[in-house]
């Protein structure tokens, strides 16, 4: 027994609290890249894109993983926003910002869609189009996508991001040297508290993020319905 533990009695089950706190947020990465990955997957099928997929550095630091998907993340955006970027040079402003009215049914956006879908490549299809009113014209798929993104780029810059090591059990007295500096009962408890905050707001966060990208995939339209336009 470490003289720390004779010292401060709890700090054992502190420490075991710590490197819990700091798997969940290793599961929920792993589950972004996943999802980041599915969106990736869709945006090449029906988009024509040429993005690349991500995987994790299990080796990495917690900051390089975070770096990984946020590059992702901006990748995807700026792709979409360049699109976004012609219909806005080919639209005129009453119709571009019917677009981006959160009230404007979807239908509508189609129809604004259809009339343009020679003049932007990406649109090859019914599906196409839809994928990009659910991807950049919902409300609810631009909250999930900022508000992981933001998530992410706290974690990476938090004390947390320079620990090393992604996979469970491995790295422990890494996961408490990089976080804590030494091993105290007023260190760990910081530390415990801290992880407990951004665990509390990165977990639901993910779950959203990953039920709002796989929603907007399986709810698109069948392949058949996919007719390119002449």
């Amino acid at each position: 027994m470490a003289w720390s533990d004779i010292l401060y009695p709890g700090n054992s089950a502190r420490r075991e609290r710590v490197v819990r706190l700091h798997q969940e947020l290793i599961n929920c990465i792993e589950l972004n890249f996943d999802a980041t990955n599915e969106l990736i997957g869709a945006l090449n099928t029906h988009c024509q894109f040429k993005l690349h997929p991500i995987k994790m550095n299990m080796n990495g630091t917690v900051r390089e993983n975070c770096d990984i998907f946020l590059a992702a993340m901006k990748s995807i955006q700026d792709t979409l926003q360049a699109i976004d970027g012609r219909l806005k040079s080919q639209l005129e402003p009453d119709l571009y910002q019917k677009l981006h009215d959160f009230q404007e049914p979807d239908a509508k956006k189609m129809q604004i869609l259809r009339s343009l879908a020679k003049g932007v490549s990406e649109f090859t299809g019914t599906m196409a189009m839809k994928f990009f009113i659910k991807l950049v014209l919902s409300k609810v798929m631009s909250k999930a996508m900022s508000q992981i993104t933001m998530i992410l780029a706290e974690i990476g810059a938090s004390v947390v991001g320079a620990v090393a090591g992604m996979i469970l059990g491995v790295g422990v007295d890494l996961i408490l040297s990089a976080i804590l500096g030494a091993i105290e009962r007023d260190r760990l408890e910081t530390a415990i508290r801290k992880l407990e905050a951004l665990v509390s707001e990165f977990k639901p966060a993910s779950k959203e993020y990953n039920k709002t990208i796989l929603k907007t995939i399986y709810t698109l339209p069948s392949p058949e319905e996919n007719q390119p336009f002449r």
